[in-house]
């Protein structure tokens, strides 16, 4: 099998346990994760066509939650409960 560019490419497939996966995954850097993800959003909805926004708007909030720049939603609540008169 040929990839685009024309390098032949060889495919193995390796019978690994889930546990096993899962630990793999976990020792990867985030950068490695985040490509994971992204591979396996294409291959889960390969039919959902992200507009550029949509793109943008999603690494955004990555960077966001990589810079500990988020609120959970218990804290949401319970400042939206403090905020109310």
């Amino acid at each position: 099998m040929a990839d685009k560019t024309g390098v032949t490419v060889q495919t193995v497939k390796v019978d690994i346990s889930f546990q096993a996966l899962m630990e793999a995954i976990s020792s990867l850097a985030t950068l490695e994760k985040q490509k994971l993800w992204e591979k396996l959003n294409d291959e889960l909805f390969p039919d959902e066509d992200d507009s550029p926004e949509d793109t943008a708007d999603v690494q955004a909030a990555h960077a966001d939650y990589e810079a500990g720049d988020f609120v959970i939603f218990d804290q949401y609540v319970a400042n939206r409960a403090n905020r109310m008169p």
